[in-house]
């Protein structure tokens, strides 16, 4: 009960600041065109973009613009000087995406596509693994960069460091948590006594020693390596009650790492309830994360491909409601992305607030002579 009411309360603060959000985006004025311009007038503006373009052949343009600056983010490669924030980048919104849709939604999704899916099968098990490692490495590259080369325009803040921690958290304690369960005893007592076709003894002791033989279960009864014709037995046994449900977890090969690299332990922490523990853990994280997402820089993941993509929309034919609302989006995306155009305007009046010097005219509109057009860039104020 306590983890269904946490999940809806993460639920109704993620709407409600999202909501919130969203709301701005037809509130607030930034940029250098009209101000003032009502909500009913952006949102006006919006629709008839979106349905001139559903209504012409720049449709094919939106789909480019979802594959090619969405999914793949190749917008990011630009920047010749930082190869490894696309890396960064394209690692943690893989894993994210990929570990959401499989394991997270993996009773919806997965259910949907593949019969019979039990994410304790193959190829599940590596995939979840797999899809967490790339997001480790992500985190791994964007401490890097924070750290070995936060200087100049890569600025940190409390909660940057708040959400790499928080990511670290979620997906650690997920490893964690299916390393104790693959080593748990009590695990395959609840599984023996729920699904097992019999209740013979000596067919179950059988059943446990092929367990701790192939699936890594510690058990206390077991002091020595089982006969070949008694894991015989227990392979039987396996394959009549658990062997549709339950793949060899060395598939799964950070967890089973983990699970070895715990074996003198694994009873104790099993005694002492850990992954009872370490599944609050990870589920309460992940219900932090899903309630502070709105209110986040991780917001930028739904602000900046509908950034792309109103700008995609908008071509030519961009009505002053239309640019005040892509100017607000595009804002909301890159305000907390840490790297900033060494040109960008709102960096530039963060810089005069804390005393260094800012190398625009007072009008924001040229830099060197050149104007904003020219440099590549779109001009904003705070």
């Amino acid at each position: 009960m306590f983890y269904r009411w946490a999940l809806y309360s993460s639920l109704v603060i993620f709407g409600a600041g999202l909501i919130y959000r969203l709301s701005l985006w037809f509130r607030r004025d930034v940029g250098m065109g009209e101000k003032g311009i009502p909500a009913y007038r952006r949102i006006a503006g919006a629709a008839r973009a979106v349905g001139g373009i559903l209504l012409s052949g720049r449709i094919l343009g939106l789909i480019r613009s979802f594959i090619v600056d969405v999914l793949f983010q190749l917008r990011i490669l630009r920047d010749p000087k930082d190869r490894v924030l696309w890396v960064m980048h394209i690692l943690i919104f893989a894993g994210f995406t990929l570990l959401l849709l499989s394991h997270a939604l993996g009773s919806i999704v997965m259910d949907s596509l593949f019969d019979n899916y039990q994410p304790t099968l193959q190829p599940f098990l590596f995939l979840r693994n797999f899809f967490g490692v790339l997001i480790l490495v992500g985190l791994a590259l964007a401490v890097f960069r924070r750290v070995l080369r936060g200087k100049g325009r890569l600025r940190t803040t409390g909660m940057d460091s708040f959400i790499i921690g928080l990511l670290v958290v979620i997906v650690l304690s997920g490893f964690l948590l299916e390393a104790g369960k693959i080593s748990s005893y009590s695990a395959f007592q609840q599984m023996v006594e729920d699904y097992a076709m019999t209740d013979e003894k000596e067919a179950l002791n059988a059943l446990e020693a092929y367990w701790v033989e192939r699936y890594g279960v510690v058990s206390p009864n077991t002091k020595e390596a089982a006969l070949q014709e008694v894991l015989a037995r227990g392979k039987e046994i396996h394959e009549l009650s658990c062997a549709a449900c339950h793949s060899e977890p060395q598939g799964a090969f950070l967890s089973y790492s983990l699970s070895r690299l715990m074996r003198p332990v694994a009873r104790g922490m099993d005694r002492s309830g850990l992954p009872s523990l370490l599944w609050t853990v990870h589920y309460l994280a992940c219900f932090v994360g899903l309630a502070y997402l709105p209110f986040s820089k991780m917001f930028h993941i739904f602000a900046t491909p509908v950034s792309l993509l109103i700008a995609a929309v908008g071509g030519r034919s961009e009505t002053s409601a239309h640019e005040a609302l892509r100017q607000v989006i595009e804002l909301d995306g890159c305000r907390h992305g840490g790297t900033c155009h060494e040109l960008c305007p709102v960096r530039t009046k963060r810089d005069e607030r804390i005393g260094r010097t800012a190398p625009f005219g007072p009008n924001l509109e040229q830099v060197d002579g050149k104007t904003w057009k020219e440099l590549g860039v779109r001009p904003f104020k705070e």
